[in-house]
């Protein structure tokens, strides 16, 4: 080993010892001895009714040809948008997310030949009122006619994040409760918190499936359940042991 090559590896050295003592040092002066703590899970879930619903709604039509199959696929869509304007769905709560065109093809004699035009178009519809989802869902279907398409329907609430912090509360209790009771168990003394780690997420709620297709007479509002979903919160907690020499 070359001289400059040893005088680089004694600085690297030194450089994590010094590091290595600086970390000590920290550790020493918070007062934090983790081997001396308590750490436990909490857990806090608040169900409630869903507020909001999104509903992907079309439709799709077939015909000889490409301007019969848009002109029926518009006036279908004319009927489903005043339908919903009529159930007081605002206009910014419907917006476009699939539109296609494409023709049909009937093969023989391995020779590919149209045998018509499919036009669909879908919109996803957010539904604030969700008391009245399933009478929507009928008027809807009814207006669309047999070229009326559902893609499913979702639950959601508006505001989750008032549930979540009725949630958080609850899994905050929680731990403590854990924590205080091992702190009881094991005959020491429960001191400061020293950590909080938090995980949060929403039970989704999902109606109608994919692709269903309903008659136009057909009814749908007594099948149509929200039900419930849960706001769960999760902490990881951790308390510091007193020291009873203190």
């Amino acid at each position: 080993m070359t001289r400059s090559r040893m005088v680089a590896a004694l600085v690297a050295v030194a450089a994590i010892l010094v590091l290595a003592s600086a970390c000590f040092e920290t550790s020493v002066e918070d007062g934090i001895d983790d081997s001396r703590s308590i750490s436990v899970t909490g857990t806090g879930e608040v169900r409630a009714e869903p507020d909001i619903a999104t509903v992907n709604t079309g439709v799709e039509v077939r015909a000889d040809t490409v301007a019969a199959a848009r002109a029926g696929a518009a006036e279908a869509s004319n009927a489903i948008i005043a339908t919903l304007r009529a159930h007081g769905v605002e206009e910014g709560d419907v917006r476009t997310v699939d539109f296609y065109v494409y023709p049909e093809y009937h093969y023989r004699d391995e020779t590919p030949r149209v045998t018509g035009y499919v036009f669909s178009n879908t919109v996803q519809v957010t539904v604030r009122d969700v008391e009245g989802i399933g009478e929507l869902i009928d008027a809807i279907a009814v207006a669309g006619g047999d070229a009326v398409r559902f893609g499913g329907i979702s639950f959601a609430h508006a505001d989750p994040g008032a549930l979540a912090e009725e949630a958080r509360e609850l899994a905050i209790a929680d731990a403590r409760a854990k924590a205080e009771q091992l702190a009881e168990l094991t005959g020491v003394t429960l001191g400061s918190i020293i950590t909080v780690v938090e995980t949060s997420w929403a039970a989704p709620l999902v109606g109608l499936g994919p692709r269903a297709e309903f008659a136009a007479d057909d009814s749908f509002g007594a099948s149509i359940q929200p039900g419930t979903s849960a706001v769960v919160v999760t902490v990881q907690a951790a308390w510091e042991i007193e020291d009873e020499s203190d």
